[in-house]
Parts: C-alpha cells; sequence; structure tokens
C-alpha cells in the first residue's frame, strides 16, 4: 500500500458550475488533504465554486472543451495525463462519457481508472446497456452513488455480483442542520416575511430539473395560499425562460432567483417545504441536504427511495399539478429538528472508503 502523501489523483468534471457531482468530489476531496489532487474540467467555470475547490487545496486545469475542440481536447487530456504522473483518474462524466476519458488514461499508461456513475436515467434502457460496454473495458473500478445509478450504469448482473461499489453522495451533516438565525437573516435579505410559505428548490436550469413542472405547481399552491413564495437557488441555461414564465403566469413577485450559492446551507432553514419534481436522477444530494435540515421533501417517484432518510420524505408518482400542489400545501411542518434516520451519508463515515480504494 503506497504512503497517501505520495498519491496523486486526477478527478475529471464537465465543469465547474455548482452541479451535483461537482460538491460530491469538493466533499471528499476536502477530507483527503494528505493526497494531491489535480481536477480537470472544460467549460467556463462559476467563480465562487472554483474558489471553494482552491481553498480545498485542489489545483483546477482547465482545457479545451470536446465539443468544440475535440482533437484538442483529447490530446491535452492525454498530455496531462502522461505528464502529471498519476495514480489513479477519477472521472465523473455523465452519458456514460467516463469510457474515452478511461481510454485516454489507459494510453497514458495510468493503471488505476475509476468510473464514477451519477444518473439514473429512467428511459433509453437499451442504449444504456450499449455505451456501458466501454466503461466496462477501459475502467479497472466501477463506482456509482447508489445502487439505481449502479444498476443503471453497470447493469444488474454487474451489482449482483458486487463488482460495483456503491459510493453515497455524502456530506458533512453539521452544515446543514436548522439554523432559526439563518432563517431570520435570509428571509429578511430577500424581503420574506416571517408568515410566507416558503416552498424551496435548488438545481441547475436543466430540462432534467423540471423547472417548468415545478413553476405551474408553484402557480397553483399561490391561488390557494397568495403568501407563497418559491425560492430557487442554481443557474443554467434555461434560467431565463423561467423568469419569463413567471411573468406571464403574474407570479414573477412571488419567485425569488437567488443565483447559485457559494454556501447553500443556511437557504434551506429559510424553506418551509422542498420540492424536486426531476425527470431522472442518480442519488441527488440536494435532497440529502434538505433532510439534513429537517425539511418536508415531496418529490418525483423518478429519484430513487435509497435517499428516504427521514420521515418527512413524500414521493409523488405522477406530474399532476393539483396533486403536487396539495401535497406541498399540507406538509408544512414547525418540526425542524428530527433526527435524521441514516449515517448513510455521512461523509466523516463514508471518506475513508474512496480513500481505501486510491491506496490499495
Amino acid at each position: 500500500m503506497p504512503d497517501s502523501q505520495n498519491i496523486r489523483v486526477c478527478q475529471v468534471l464537465h465543469g465547474i458550475v455548482g452541479g451535483g457531482s461537482e460538491q460530491v468530489v469538493l466533499n471528499y476531496c476536502s477530507r483527503m488533504r494528505d493526497i494531491h489532487f489535480d481536477l480537470l474540467y472544460q467549460y467556463e467555470p462559476n467563480p465562487q465554486i472554483l474558489e471553494r475547490f482552491n481553498e480545498a487545496g485542489i489545483n483546477c486545469i482547465r482545457i479545451p472543451d470536446k465539443v468544440h475542440h475535440p482533437l484538442k481536447h483529447l490530446w491535452m487530456m492525454y498530455k496531462i495525463f502522461r505528464q502529471g504522473k498519476y495514480d489513479v483518474v477519477h472521472c465523473h462524466l455523465d452519458w456514460f462519457l467516463n469510457s474515452y476519458v478511461c481510454f485516454i488514461a489507459m494510453l497514458a499508461g495510468i493503471k488505476k481508472r475509476i468510473a464514477h456513475h451519477h444518473q439514473a436515467y429512467s428511459k433509453w434502457n437499451l442504449l444504456c446497456s450499449i455505451m456501458r460496454i466501454p466503461c466496462k473495458l477501459f475502467a479497472t473500478h466501477w463506482l456509482a452513488c447508489g445502487e439505481a445509478a449502479a444498476i443503471n450504469g453497470w447493469g444488474k448482473n454487474a451489482v449482483k455480483k458486487g463488482k460495483v461499489t456503491i459510493l453515497p453522495n455524502a456530506i458533512d451533516p453539521e452544515r446543514f442542520k436548522f439554523s432559526e438565525s439563518a432563517r431570520r437573516e435570509i428571509r429578511k435579505q430577500y424581503g420574506i416575511k416571517d408568515d410566507d410559505f416558503v416552498i424551496g428548490h435548488v438545481g441547475r436550469f436543466y430540462p432534467q430539473k423540471n423547472h417548468n413542472f415545478l413553476i405551474d405547481v408553484f402557480s397553483e399552491v399561490h391561488k390557494q395560499k397568495p403568501n407563497a413564495k418559491l425560492l430557487l437557488l442554481g443557474d443554467g441555461p434555461l434560467q431565463e425562460k423561467i423568469r419569463e414564465k413567471t411573468e406571464i403566469l403574474g407570479i414573477a413577485e412571488s419567485v425569488i432567483f437567488a443565483g447559485l450559492q457559494k454556501e447553500p446551507a443556511p437557504f434551506y432553514s429559510a424553506m418551509d417545504v422542498f420540492a424536486f419534481p426531476s425527470l431522472w436522477e442518480g442519488l441527488p444530494l440536494t435532497l440529502v441536504e434538505a433532510q439534513y435540515s429537517g425539511l418536508p421533501c415531496v418529490v418525483s417517484e423518478n429519484v430513487t427511495k435509497e435517499i428516504t432518510i427521514s420521515e418527512y420524505y413524500v414521493p409523488i408518482k405522477v406530474f399532476c399539478l393539483k396533486i403536487w400542489a396539495k401535497t406541498l400545501e399540507n406538509k408544512f411542518t414547525t418540526n425542524r429538528m428530527f433526527t435524521v434516520n441514516s449515517s448513510n451519508f455521512d461523509i466523516s463515515r463514508t471518506f475513508g472508503h474512496l480513500k481505501k480504494i486510491y491506496e490499495e
């Protein structure tokens, strides 16, 4: 077993823009300060999120993106892998794109190549079964954030035979405990009254997160509760379209676009209920954070039940506006100090499993 101080790991992400997989990488790597981490990314980073990686001692390297500069992208990746003398390449790309990263790492002579699957696509089963083949060929270690993502990414047989390591999307629970002072501060900052009913959501403005449906649901809630507010954290390419929709529906003054936050934890305390109508997910980190904050969570049934760690987790089977609206209205609670029924998502208990893989 090599000395962890001599281990060099290269993480590979699409970008540093506030996505869940980025936060997972940050949560785990920041616990392993004795290991050297580089991180490759492609797109214009969010300065606040990039700062968090730098503060954690992770050396972030931007390379040409694969869409506009495919040859430069591949060559730069290969060159960095060769020159970096890495013991491990650990990639987190979606849509099975981990395969080409592992292939480049193999050509560069890197012996330990980890492909980490973070999604559980609810459709395209045949396509998934085909696209996982090169991942299996070029990756030496098969990881997933949960059982649903493991089956989707690697297949039922691989999971059944124990070939897949499940590494939960874990957090520091202490950071997300409910805080009355944080609740008052955030509400004051955004002009939210004490008796306003706040529905919260954290997620990038991408089709997967289903903001379009969420706005329709909130419009229904607002008809019954004029004091309702919708607090949205995140950014993304669909944000302006969603903003325009709130104007059309006449609810713009009740919808707060708080943007991407370097420190989202206090915002959970300001919410009364958490809505999560995603079309597909792996094991969403934001739901772990929301439950540790004591928030009732109303969630699409497309999200795996593995993430149910509190009594206030409510899955809904259908995308029916009135059902969602009524459920959100009925799930308000003043009890935010309950105990989470699991330690599976506590980073202090889980980071050692990944460190062991790096060191072995």
